[in-house]
């Protein structure tokens, strides 16, 4: 009898020793290991949309931080395949023309825009007009954007996206009850990309892009790109267009364009466009 309460025992006592283990000491080997980040729930959300999560919640006719969510946006659309990104080298791209030159991207024609968000379809819509054979060059836009009529359709896009992306993000519930979980889950992806050490079996190249996009949205682009600058080579990076563009200044147009946008006042006259401020 005592040998099998002995017997007993010793099979409880591996029992619990096992549950402490599965508790306790394999999620902190998880916790500690680099393997790749998973988010439950913001995936499920654009980048514009957690970024007016993050920045505009109170009072979204004046959120802060929106240029980072047009430009998440955009890059977003890039990722996705909406937009595509050209090499200076690519065929595609007329040599003679004196603005080729920089980042170039261009409107893929053959996917359909029927699945896109009024305020993803602002941002196709804003760009196109400066294709060339297809081609847009991205640093022309910011020059472009230096005068006031360009300025001001910018400032009617921007303006159209941003009425576009509150009227999605009202329709939107991120959470029932306590948002405390759902923040958690950013800030824990926040960390992950901007300070955790990562290898280049972590994350796969799409998911670099993604995390980049994202990393925009949640304004730790610099961050990010120095911690995958870190831990990634060159060769990777390179193969990331997402990154290509970041690293590049791409998407400087949009400070631009929201700075143009006021620099002349109602009345004042631009010498070198011929029009008036309203």
């Amino acid at each position: 009898m005592n040998a099998i309460f002995y017997v007993l025992f010793i099979l409880l006592a591996i029992f619990v020793i096992y549950l402490i283990y599965i508790k306790y000491l394999k999620t902190s080997s998880s916790n500690n290991s680099k393997s790749a980040f998973t988010p439950k729930k913001m995936f499920k959300y654009s980048p514009a949309l957690l970024n007016i999560y993050l920045h505009g919640k109170s009072d979204l006719k004046f959120f802060s931080g929106a240029e980072n969510g047009f430009k998440a946006t955009l890059l977003d659309l890039v990722n996705k395949g909406y937009i595509i990104f050209l090499n200076t080298d690519d065929p595609n791209l007329d040599k003679k023309n004196k603005h080729n030159k920089g980042l170039f991207v261009k409107i893929n024609e053959k996917k359909g825009v029927s699945k896109l968000k009024p305020y993803e379809m602002d941002v196709i819509n804003f760009l196109k007009p400066y294709g060339k054979k297809g081609a847009i060059p991205l640093y022309f836009i910011k020059e472009d954007l230096n005068n006031l009529k360009p300025s001001k359709k910018f400032e009617s896009k921007y303006k159209s996206w941003k009425k576009h992306l509150e009227n999605e993000y009202s329709t939107i519930k991120f959470f029932k009850g306590d948002s405390s979980e759902f923040m958690k889950e950013l800030n824990d992806f926040k960390s992950y990309i901007s300070g955790q050490g990562i290898n280049n079996e972590d994350i796969y190249l799409d998911d670099i892009n993604k995390y980049l996009v994202y990393g925009v949205a949640l304004g730790i682009e610099k961050e990010t790109m120095k911690n995958f600058e870190k831990y990634f080579d060159k060769n990777t990076l390179r193969d990331s267009e997402i990154y290509q563009i970041l690293k590049l200044n791409g998407l400087n147009f949009v400070e631009q364009g929201i700075k143009g946008s006021y620099l002349i006042k109602s009345g004042d006259h631009n010498q070198y466009t011929g029009f008036y401020g309203y």
